[in-house]
């Protein structure tokens, strides 16, 4: 049997803590670090849906990306959604751990992973920062590219049908800058060190002008696909930890919140 204590160990081993950026909220949010954990799920995000997952499941862990605990909490009331999500949590005695920019920025962690999923090449620098305490990575593919081979990489790597982009298709391609999830605002910092492309998701309208105005080709990976990568990766390296210790599942549960038509 494992314990919750040995697998926090080894995630703060991966991304310690002390990683994160200063707004953030990560560690164990909610449980017992005494606990024995059999199942482990794993989600982008945490939701009712998820944690009615969780118990059906017989989880005793959750471990996820972004953390349901964020701002100051005011209130825990069942007439919310985020009320009865805790609720639910605490009542079926499941524990929640959250690992959100401290992965990100590790070395081997997220934003490397999502950087070697895109360019097949390794990073030599984070955006912001020296490596490993930086958000964002930059690289050199091996071989040149037009912007539209590269746009088609980009779709067929994170199954997308559509993808928004700012460049001229025949554009040459070769240094690549990129931070996954919400990271246009190190946009500037990408043209700086020199990059042809920046990829990352959430851009605003006055970063997109900045892109256009400056020459900057720019491709848009939303949050949700950029980071649900997350699973992919965290489930590998736990599986590789702790071999046959340990159930790990990958919620099903956890859905893109954005439709199209």
């Amino acid at each position: 049997m494992v314990t919750l204590n040995q697998i926090i160990s080894f995630l703060e081993e991966l991304a310690p803590p002390s990683l994160a950026e200063d707004y953030d909220n990560v560690g164990l949010l909610l449980g017992n670090s005494q606990a024995q954990v059999e199942r482990i799920l794993i989600s982008l995000d945490v939701d009712e849906k998820v944690v009615a997952e969780a118990v059906k499941k017989e989880a005793q862990l959750i471990l996820s990306h972004h953390p349901l605990i964020f701002r100051p909490v005011k209130n825990i009331v069942a007439g919310s959604s985020f009320g009865r999500t805790i609720y639910a949590i605490i009542q079926n005695n499941v524990n929640l751990y959250a690992m959100h920019t401290n992965f990100d920025i590790a070395n081997g962690g997220l934003c490397d992973y999502f950087l070697q999923e895109i360019c097949h090449a390794p990073c030599y620098d984070s955006l912001e920062g020296e490596l490993p305490n930086g958000l964002g990575r930059i690289a050199k593919l091996e071989t040149e590219l037009a912007l539209e081979d590269f746009l088609n990489r980009v779709k067929k790597k994170f199954s997308m049908q559509y993808v928004r982009y700012i460049g001229e298709k025949s554009a040459k391609i070769q240094t690549v800058a990129v931070c996954n999830g919400g990271g246009a605002d190190l946009i500037e910092l990408a043209k700086e060190k020199g990059a042809d492309v920046y990829i990352s998701g959430d851009v605003k309208y006055h970063q997109a002008r900045y892109a256009y105005e400056n020459g900057l080709s720019f491709i848009e990976i939303p949050h949700y696909e950029a980071e649900i990568i997350f699973c992919r990766l965290v489930s590998k390296l736990l599986s590789e930890r702790f071999q046959n210790q340990l159930e790990i599942m990958v919620s099903e549960e956890n859905v893109n919140p954005w439709k199209f038509i």
